[in-house]
């Protein structure tokens, strides 16, 4: 069981890094903790990981202060453990070494259940003290549920989206309130953006670029066009058909063809739009804030482009609460109220307000918090709207290993190494050995 449970984890770390918004590795982080505990009286202690940084992590500390407040029997007591990876890291010693958190916040927390070391959420939504599950979007359950058991919470979740310099749309005669709403359209306004006043094939500004989760952009395309991330019963991915072929090979245009995407550059491409030297951004709604106080020019949010007139299909981002085992059920009870505490519409309300993380309730559009949150920051409504078409890609074991094999991909494409085919093929083929050796252990 441990030989695969390290084999899951490690293949685990690279999941939605970008997704989970930004985290500064200069922070200091804790080593794992003694789990909590009841006094005398009846009150309990609990320990809490997380793994959100800067102006989110300061949000998760205020929610955390908010139910300390609220009650006298219970106190959390909140520690930042890091980024995604280093979380995931640390979980995986603290199973080892027998002395984990109650309750955890991170990216690929579905998975853990293969570990017998957390309890799932199925049984405390059911109980006597439950929840209704019916109020959260079903992209959000789908996307931490394994085999039919919902093993962790909604919390802070994200979708792609398009960021664009609308003052670099009125410099090229484009309309700044009418962004591309397809492909078709963002090739013609990307090429009306790419700027090379002295042809000498290096353009000064372009049109388009995407952040470094490439591979989320690459899913999103795959999903909208028709291909399948992966099979239904987890055992193989899917994205060497001609589907897939097809966007990777779209992808590729952007940079050889279409030359509105620069080769290779995507580490560098939030820092070149907001410098005012790119036209359009992939991005996660998590970003939002970050990006509308760095702007220094009239910044517009559009929902990710479609593929055609097919439907959108944006796969959701992001972390969940988990709760561990513990002996104690007066400790289970306490980490469950305050999960529930954390997913409220409240918390959810605030979470968003704060940080460019989505509401996880459906028909959060039609809250007047949200209203007044789109009417005060309309760089807000795109990504909101988004939860319209918000799906889950599968947790799968090898989903941290089928991220890298695309982002791989990608860059053979762009620098001319690899066909599609060939690069999507090579992708396929690393990810379900990973997976059949997986399983295999």
């Amino acid at each position: 069981m441990k030989t695969r449970l390290f084999v899951i984890v490690t293949l685990l770390c690279s999941l939605l890094l970008a997704a989970c918004g930004p985290t500064t590795s200069a922070e200091k982080t804790a080593e794992p903790s003694a789990s909590g505990a009841v006094d005398a009286n009846g009150h309990v202690t609990l320990d809490f990981w997380y793994s959100l940084s800067g102006d989110t992590g300061a949000a998760v500390e205020t929610l955390v202060k908010q139910f300390n407040d609220s009650q006298t029997k219970i106190t959390v007591k909140a520690t930042y453990q890091g980024n995604y990876s280093d979380i995931m890291a640390k979980i995986y010693s603290a199973i080892a070494g027998g002395t984990v958190p109650n309750v955890a916040q991170a990216g690929g927390a579905p998975l853990l259940g293969t570990s017998g070391a957390i309890l799932p959420m199925t049984d405390f939504v059911s109980g006597e003290n439950g929840f209704d599950l019916s109020q959260i979007h079903k992209a959000f359950i789908d996307y931490n549920t394994v085999n039919g058991v919902l093993w962790s919470m909604p919390f802070n979740n994200s979708v792609p989206v398009m960021y664009y310099n609308k003052d670099l749309f009125k410099a090229a005669g484009l309309d700044p309130e009418n962004p591309p709403q397809n492909f078709d359209e963002l090739i013609a306004v990307a090429k009306r953006l790419t700027l090379d006043p002295n042809n000498t094939g290096a353009p000064t500004q372009y049109g388009l670029n995407t952040r470094d989760d490439t591979h989320w952009y690459l899913d999103t395309m795959f999903l909208e066009n028709g291909s399948a991330i992966v099979k239904d019963d987890l055992s193989e991915v899917l994205y060497n058909n001609p589907q897939a072929v097809e966007m990777l090979t779209l992808w590729g245009d952007l940079v050889k063809t279409d030359k509105v995407m620069p080769s290779n550059q995507h580490s560098e491409a939030q820092t070149d739009f907001l410098a005012g030297k790119l036209g359009m951004l992939f991005g996660s709604s998590a970003s939002v804030n970050t990006i509308q106080k760095s702007a220094t020019f009239d910044l517009g949010v559009a929902m990710f482009p479609k593929i055609g007139d097919n439907e959108r299909s944006l796969p959701i981002g992001g972390g969940s609460l988990t709760i561990f085992k513990n002996d104690n059920e007066s400790v289970r009870n306490a980490s469950w109220e305050f999960i529930k505490f954390m997913t409220s519409k409240e918390s959810s309300i605030y979470l968003t307000q704060q940080t460019g993380y989505l509401p996880i309730y459906q028909g959060a559009l039609d809250w007047p918090e949200i209203q007044q949150l789109i009417k005060d920051e309309p760089v807000r409504e795109a990504g909101i709207q988004s939860l319209d078409y918000a799906v889950a890609i599968p947790v799968f074991s090898a989903l941290g290993n089928s991220d890298l094999a695309l982002r791989q991909a990608i860059e053979k494409v762009e620098l001319g190494a690899a066909e599609p085919a060939d690069a999507l093929n090579l992708a396929v083929e690393s990810v379900n050995r990973s997976i059949k050796e997986q399983f295999s252990n």
